[in-house]
């Protein structure tokens, strides 16, 4: 199943599910997206979590090795309840600012409205402003913050804010 995002400015992106089996495909884009990934072992872990589910976003322009498509981001999200919280977003560098953030995050937000949630927590980091931007852009507000909970890769411990969107 292919989820159809709003218009990217990269035209060849697709986002699809994946679950558990993808475990190290998105342990590989953690590894390019952040200072700090998880381990296989921590992804496969999260991914077995009932009501956890992830999506990928797919250059359809496949390489010569991956016949589906290169992975050039995903999120990461779980449903209790009433209430969803995205775990994580990612996507490398050379990707970013091409709208796939948005249209995994839009995919995303319309599958935990469908599964019944009323309101969508996250947190970011606050030296983040483009995450930042984007997820008020899209109607998060603050409702909280984490002291010094992301470390950096030069060792520096960032506050988080704790966001949320009622759907």
């Amino acid at each position: 199943m292919t989820l159809h995002p709003p218009d990217l400015p990269i035209k060849g992106i697709r986002i699809a599910p994946i679950g558990v089996e993808g475990f190290r495909v998105i342990a590989a884009l953690y590894a390019l997206a952040f200072d700090d990934p998880w381990p296989e072992p921590s992804v496969r872990e999260l991914l077995s979590v009932p009501g956890t589910w992830g999506l990928i976003a797919l250059n359809s322009v496949p390489s010569k090795s991956d016949s589906s498509g290169d992975p050039v981001g995903f999120i990461l999200a779980r449903i209790v309840l009433d209430e969803a919280e995205i775990l994580s977003i990612g996507v490398p560098p050379n990707w970013r600012k091409a709208g796939i953030g948005r249209a995994l995050l839009t995919a995303a937000l319309n599958q935990v409205q469908e599964k019944g949630a009323n309101k969508v927590f996250l947190e970011v980091g606050k030296d983040n402003p483009a995450a930042v931007a984007l997820y008020t852009d899209m109607a998060f507000k603050q409702v909280g913050l984490r002291k010094k909970y992301y470390r950096r890769s030069d060792g520096a411990l960032i506050d988080a804010l704790v966001m949320q969107k009622r759907l």
